[in-house]
């Protein structure tokens, strides 16, 4: 049986989606989103544009965000990140150039509520 670790969905620079999304493995985005994700491991792109409530296990940001974020374990973000949001993670690695508007409150896996995983 395949391991959903190797799984990896990519929503392209040309895609739209708005809902509640729910993601197993990796998921890349390149395109828009608004909404909800719900996901174990996320990746978004420089010309992405999320304006959506993240629940993830590790989520890395190179492109635009906006909306509250709740992270199990790190969240990265590039020099190339704009992130307007309320933070909630238990590790934060901020490069060089990445904007960050809002708050951050770390707090530790075991008190996260709703993990996605």
């Amino acid at each position: 049986m395949r391991n959903t670790k190797d799984n990896i969905s990519i929503i392209n620079s040309t895609s739209k989606i708005e809902g509640v999304l729910y993601f197993k493995g990796h998921l890349i985005i390149e395109g828009t989103i608004e909404g909800t994700i719900l996901a174990e491991t996320v990746f978004t792109e420089i010309d992405s544009r999320i304006i959506a409530n993240i629940k993830a296990n590790s989520l890395t940001i190179a492109g635009f965000v906006e909306g509250d974020i709740e992270v199990t374990d790190t969240l990265t973000l590039l020099k190339t990140a704009d992130v307007k949001s309320q933070i909630r993670c238990c590790k934060l690695i901020v490069d060089e150039g990445g904007h960050l508007n809002g708050s951050v409150k770390f707090i530790s896996s075991e008190n996260l509520n709703n993990s996605p995983s």
